[in-house]
């Protein structure tokens, strides 16, 4: 009996060693179970953080650049206890830095000053399509609207016009190349053709397969325009284009452009209304030449709050 006390004893004793070495097992997974938990929560926390950092920050870049196109450049400067966004006018730098808890989240972008000679279209008004308008154009230059047209300085042209008339004129043939400035309306018909500049003060009509060729400014890369239709006073004056029109280069109009039955321009075309009947095509060809405020043109549709827009590809998180 002695001996079976013995062994029992010596089970108990097993047994409770047992246990206590299951209790430390189990105490020490419970305690990094608890520890794993604790991280994995506190890492959704930070990545949340980060998250609404990110998020912060865009939306003070997307801010700023409306606060620049609506006011002062000075606007796109401020900061709150969620973003602080900072506007480098003279590198055209625009810095946000987004605020989460203990996240931050710096984003930068490039900008860079947008013009009507930026794009294949631009208008104020409006534009009416009827028949079939193709228009092809280099990637980020398509159509925009903007409130006011860029100006025209008249005088400028007119010194260094090669050709003046003095009221309306008619053209049905080859005109000499150049510069021809028309105090007056104007008709070009029949195949008329010209490798220059027409400027009209009173609105011209094309009619039956007109070509204007735009000319390089001498000894830059940058294109007189092919028509400007204007007055001093930059009241309305309009483009009527019937019948096979092949215009090259720019269009600059204070009214209306009006374009139709086989009509071809490359643009940009830049005018308050723009007009399409039957079939007509605006297409740069896939090269950006005519893209340049010519001389005589201001260059901005408001000297003092220009259209700023983000360059591509500028996008940088920091």
């Amino acid at each position: 009996m002695v001996w079976i006390k013995q062994i029992f004893r010596s089970e108990k004793g097993s047994v409770l060693a047992l246990v206590f070495i299951w209790f430390l097992i189990l105490t020490t997974l419970g305690t990094s179970f608890l520890a794993l938990a604790a991280f994995e929560g506190q890492h959704a926390v930070q990545q949340e953080q980060r998250a609404l950092a990110f998020w912060r920050a865009e939306g003070g870049l997307n801010l700023a650049l409306w606060r620049i196109n609506h006011g002062s450049d000075t606007y796109a400067t401020f900061s709150n206890d969620e973003v602080s966004v900072v506007y480098d006018s003279t590198a055209l730098i625009l810095s946000s830095t987004g605020v989460a808890g203990s996240a931050q989240c710096r984003l930068d972008v490039e900008l860079y000053i947008d013009n009507p000679f930026n794009h294949i279209l631009s208008y104020c008004t409006s534009i009416d399509v009827q028949g079939d308008l193709v228009i092809s154009y280099c990637e980020g230059k398509g159509l925009s609207q903007y409130d006011n047209l860029p100006t025209v300085d008249l005088n400028y042209y007119y010194h260094i016009a090669d050709y003046y008339y003095y009221g309306d004129q008619s053209f049905s043939d080859t005109l000499p190349d150049g510069i021809h400035f028309i105090d007056g309306e104007v008709e070009m018909k029949n195949g008329t053709s010209l490798n220059g500049t027409l400027i009209v003060t009173k609105g011209v009509t094309f009619k039956y397969g007109v070509t204007i060729n735009a000319q390089l400014i001498p000894g830059t890369d940058i294109y007189y325009p092919a028509v400007i239709c204007a007055d001093t006073v930059q009241t309305e004056v309009d483009i009527t284009g019937h019948s096979n029109l092949n215009i090259i280069g720019m269009v600059y109009s204070t009214g209306k452009v009006s374009f139709k039955n086989g009509s071809f321009l490359t643009g940009p075309i830049i005018a308050n209304i723009v007009e399409s009947q039957g079939d007509v095509e605006i297409n740069d060809s896939g090269q950006t030449i005519y893209y340049h405020c010519p001389p005589g043109f201001s260059p901005y549709v408001d000297q003092d709050n220009n259209q700023k827009r983000v360059v591509r590809g500028s996008w940088q998180r920091n």
